[in-house]
């Protein structure tokens, strides 16, 4: 009898243990991260659109057709229950570095609006204006000019 109590209290306690919360993004979340086009970046994916989201100089604005396929891949991710990112606007070292602040805010704000609209959320410290402070390339060429004119689209589990 005592074996039988000690079966079914160890039974019960093992019921009672919690299973723990699952890290990291889902196989499923995983293969839409990749077919949009996102690349791991330590413990978050960041998007790279072809691969980059590019803007000229002092440039704002998304062409309707380039806000069609952010819509479009916010909708597929919230699809999978990817709900939110983090969207870090930057610039090259063309400008005064307070301008290029207000103008990278405004580029990630433009980014944002169309993943708003395919069902993602953000809080406004999601959205990020990084100005000239974290180049990619350098800023002595027209091409690292370039790369550095980018909106940065970050999911994390």
């Amino acid at each position: 009898m005592r074996s039988l109590l000690l079966i079914v209290c160890a039974s019960l306690l093992a019921a009672c243990q919690s299973v723990p919360q699952q890290r990291g993004f889902t196989a499923e979340q995983v293969a839409v991260l990749k077919a949009e086009g996102f690349v791991e970046d330590g413990p978050g994916w960041a998007l790279s659109m072809p691969e980059r989201l590019l803007f000229s100089t002092d440039e704002s604005s998304v062409p309707a057709e380039q806000q069609a396929r952010i819509t479009d891949i916010a909708s597929k991710l919230v699809s999978v229950g990817i709900t939110t990112a983090r969207v870090e606007g930057h610039t090259d070292s063309t400008g005064t570095a307070a301008y290029n602040l207000t103008l990278s805010n405004a580029r990630a704000q433009a980014i944002a609006a169309p993943m708003q609209a395919g069902g993602m959320q953000f809080t406004p410290d999601q959205i990020i204006g990084r100005g000239e402070a974290v180049p990619m390339s350098s800023n002595d060429t027209e091409e690292g000019r370039q790369d550095n004119r980018r909106v940065v689209v970050i999911v994390t589990p």
